[in-house]
């Protein structure tokens, strides 16, 4: 096993100035019995007693169970849950709305083809759902931030920072092997041949730009909000995970809006492999590694042979037993990462912040 620099400590982990000593208390009293007599009591201190600090958790947590703190309510994680949900369906009502008018102003679309519902995936409804999900995402910092009190920080792992040396780490890891997997889909399922339209440039431009921030904005809410919000109902880090990930995983595939019982049955099951990376490894940084690599790697697919529309396609029918491979694929892949975040002795549990 190879060495590796020691992790900086967490902010709130760092030693601070020496606690003040109230006046009255910092000078010794000696005894008037002599040296072994027991010393009486000094009476209060002669200035202000300074207030008590607020409660603090001293248990080391795991990622599930972060929101559970002193100050914790239950009510605080149905609030994120609903409001990460609003925030997912308000946003994506708005600047879907936006995608469709442009879609219009452009001669994309036609206001008959919007009444019989036949709605094509273009450039500009991309672009909205990924602006979508990435406003969201900020909702659920937000929420994060000043309603379970917790530092930014510790919203990208418990170690109260993003770990971009792990981040690097994975990557080495997660890109070829989704390369690879992505090469096999196309040799198995022989697409058309490369288009490069001028439609085609703009899917590639927003899939290369914006599709990773989505990916990361799917984790950061579903991972790391609502498991977390979901896993401080319970006490115990194997209760809290259980729950947590049941909520999350179970949301995730809902967001997608698929009416396809395969097709649900991988979502459930990328959000668990996901869960069980983000637990384990502490963070949400190999976790939307492994998201943005699917999404982007089968997206560029997509576009280069033209059948965007068919990959978003999310209809009953359009799955099968094939969608087994990519369920054992991403279970295989957050495995191998587990593996790796343990070798590397990654901090996957440490104690939460005192509220502030």
């Amino acid at each position: 096993m190879t060495s590796h620099p020691p992790r900086r400590p967490a902010p709130w982990q760092i030693p601070g100035p020496a606690a003040h000593v109230p006046p009255g208390f910092d000078r010794p009293v000696p005894p008037p019995g002599g040296a072994g007599a027991p010393v009486p009591y000094p009476g209060p201190p002669s200035g202000p007693v300074p207030p008590a600090s607020g409660p603090t958790t001293t248990a080391p947590l795991t990622h599930a169970e972060f929101y559970r703190t002193p100050r914790n309510r239950w009510w605080k994680g149905l609030l994120s849950i609903l409001g990460v949900g609003a925030a997912i369906a308000l946003f994506s009502i708005v600047l879907s709305f936006a995608g469709v008018t442009v879609d219009l102003l452009l001669g994309n679309s036609t206001t008959e083809e919007l009444g019989s519902g036949q709605i094509t995936l273009t450039p500009a409804l991309l672009l909205a759902t990924n602006l979508s999900l990435i406003a969201a995402a900020a909702v659920a910092v937000v929420l994060h931030r000043f309603l379970h009190r917790q530092p930014v920080g510790t919203l990208h792992s418990v170690a109260g920072r993003f770990r971009w040396d792990w981040l690097g780490r994975a990557s080495v890891v997660v890109v070829p092997l989704f390369v690879a997997y992505v090469a096999v889909i196309v040799l198995v399922e022989t697409p058309g041949p490369i288009v490069l339209d001028a439609t085609a440039w703009a899917f590639l431009a927003i899939v290369l730009l914006t599709t990773p921030l989505q990916a990361a904005s799917e984790e950061y809410m579903f991972r790391g909000v609502i498991q977390r919000a979901a896993g401080s109902w319970v006490s115990g880090a194997v209760p809290s995970f259980v729950l947590g990930t049941l909520v999350s995983a179970v949301l995730f595939s809902l967001a997608h809006f698929a009416t396809d019982g395969w097709l649900i049955a991988y979502y459930v099951v990328f959000g668990i492999a996901m869960s069980l990376l983000t637990q384990f490894t502490g963070g949400l940084e190999a976790a939307s590694l492994v998201h943005a690599a699917n999404n982007v790697l089968l997206f560029l697919v997509s576009t280069f042979t033209g059948q965007m529309s068919e990959g978003m396609d999310r209809s009953a029918g359009v799955g099968g037993p094939f969608m087994l491979a990519p369920m054992v694929v991403v279970l295989a892949i957050a495995a191998v990462l587990i593996a790796l975040g343990r070798r590397a002795g990654l901090q996957h549990r440490a104690v939460p912040p005192p509220t502030a």
